[in-house]
């Protein structure tokens, strides 16, 4: 993404061998634009990519008129060829907040606005569908007496928003599936349920965090459920609490699937979601914390360890099949994403991005 003199330009690039595949015509969708750049997320459903570029602004707001603070979104096919492309479709979402922006979540662009209250777009029609109030009720409120109350959208799946209550931390779909029919082995429902992170973008999935059979305040059951139907895909237990799948230290650590979506790494955790197999990393008195960011094929899983100063870092993998670690030679750099053909490092240098791809060999 460049800012050029008439707007915004975004170029697609192959990643075998970096040339253009296409670029959009510069776009400027209001006079009085927030923010230095649009915010691009990919977005799949119906097995095709897109890409959604947002932005917030006040149309026809000028020195004599008010206008109401609005998120644009202009939509790109992510398999489109050639260069000045306009888009194939533009959405207007009324915004709460002039700089609150959209997030891809799963096969919708979801507009997140006040905690109970959220919209879904879909990026193929263009149609928009709100959710408030209550479309977003627990299903059961004799099984779920506080649920009412501060209640919030976390996510969006395929049959609706996913909900998190607040206190006791239940959380739900409505019409679909309520998180205590889903309890994974080793943990046992709320008390302190813990929803952890939505993995909206990759495969409808959902990572939420249960507390251990008969220690709430302990360990820490952490389990993938598929969005749609809340069914338990599989589960890791941490010996000791972790009170976020990042660890110690989740800055910049995000959950990431390797290229045939089998297996799947959030910093301590790792899964294999055809045997339900899971790992945790979170560190003892007698071995250091680990965090992976990319997962292989074969399942290898890479990261770092983190020093309990958090001063310094050493490369390992893990194999997910037998749960054994072994370092890394020192200096090796991890990849950022392990694609089929490619592994592919992002490098960030203040406010510049260099990108690396190596294919396989």
């Amino acid at each position: 993404m460049t800012k050029a003199a008439d707007g915004y330009v975004l170029k697609a690039k192959d990643l075998g061998t970096g040339a253009v595949r296409w670029s959009t015509k510069p776009w400027w969708p209001f006079d009085s634009v927030r923010g230095e750049l649009p915010s691009p997320e990919v977005v799949t459903t119906g097995g095709k990519d897109y890409v959604a570029l947002s932005i917030s602004g006040t149309p026809g707001e000028d020195a004599l008129t008010n206008s109401k603070p609005t998120v644009r979104i202009a939509i790109y096919p992510a398999d489109s060829s050639g260069e000045a492309l306009t888009p194939v479709r533009t959405v207007d979402i009324p915004a709460a907040e002039p700089n609150a922006l959209p997030s891809a979540q799963g096969a919708q662009l979801v507009y997140f606005g006040d905690q109970q209250a959220v919209t879904a777009v879909d990026v193929v029609s263009g149609k928009t569908t709100s959710y408030a109030d209550d479309a977003l009720k627990a299903p059961d409120s004799s099984a779920c007496w506080g649920c009412g109350h501060g209640i919030r959208t976390a996510g969006i799946t395929s049959r609706g928003p996913l909900v998190q209550g607040d206190k006791p931390y239940h959380f739900w779909v409505p019409g679909a599936w309520y998180g205590d029919s889903n309890v994974p082995p080793g943990a046992e429902a709320p008390g302190n349920l813990d929803m952890a992170k939505i993995l909206g973008t990759v495969d409808d999935l959902v990572i939420a965090g249960w507390p251990a059979t008969g220690d709430e305040t302990g360990p820490r059951v952490w389990a993938v459920h598929e969005a749609s139907t809340g069914k338990v895909k599989a589960s890791a237990t941490c010996a000791s609490e972790v009170g976020n799948p990042g660890g110690s230290n989740p800055q910049d650590i995000h959950p990431a699937l390797s290229a045939d979506h089998r297996y799947l790494v959030d910093g301590v955790l790792a899964f294999d979601l055809t045997t339900g197999k899971g790992h945790c990393s979170s560190g003892t008195a007698d071995k250091k914390e680990a965090v992976f960011t990319a997962v292989d094929n074969d399942g290898t899983a890479f990261g770092h360890t983190v020093a309990a100063n958090a001063g310094s870092t050493s490369p390992v993998s893990l194999s997910i099949s037998t749960g054994t670690a072994a370092p890394l030679p020192s200096g090796t750099k991890v990849p950022t994403l392990i694609l089929k053909d490619q592994a592919v490092y992002i490098g960030e240098d203040g406010d510049a991005y260099s990108v690396v791809v190596y294919p396989r060999r």
